[in-house]
């Protein structure tokens, strides 16, 4: 069973914050998030900081795969997309593969995985960046060094 995990982020009079991490023994959202409340709530009692957000997560385990041979999480990749918006934002991939990589650092962005990849951010895509704008042009790709 996959419980829901929520964290709770937490500010002081100075607008620092700080995080603290619960688990849950619930695999079901509505019931994980009264619970929460209720925990909240003597949290409260206890502590001096202001509840800012509570960010629910479960893990999921469907979609794991095997790395490759020869991976390498330090092996990653950044490219300079246009937003919606007109600014440039850069995304990182991590573990690139080095056979996508031209010689000098350079990565073909029309490759067809690269493109697929980006196709989920775009405006028919699933995906937005973190601040919700969406992939107009993904405008270079470099091996990051």
């Amino acid at each position: 069973m996959a419980n829901f995990s929520a964290t709770v982020t937490l500010t002081d009079s100075l607008n620092r914050t700080v995080t603290k991490r619960y688990e849950t023994e619930t695999d079901v959202l509505a019931t994980a998030q009264t619970a929460v409340g209720l925990l909240i709530t003597s949290l409260e009692a206890v502590t001096d900081l202001g509840v800012v957000i509570v960010t629910y997560s479960n893990a999921d385990d469907t979609e794991a795969s095997a790395a490759a041979a020869n991976s390498n999480v330090d092996t990653g990749a950044t490219f300079r997309c246009r937003l919606d918006d007109g600014k440039i934002a850069a995304h990182k991939i991590p573990g690139f593969p080095l056979a996508k990589v031209a010689t000098g650092g350079g990565i073909d962005v029309t490759d067809v995985d690269v493109a697929a990849y980006f196709d989920h951010f775009k405006a028919a895509g699933a995906f937005t960046l973190s601040d919700g704008q969406v992939i107009t042009a993904v405008l270079t790709g470099t091996l990051d060094k």
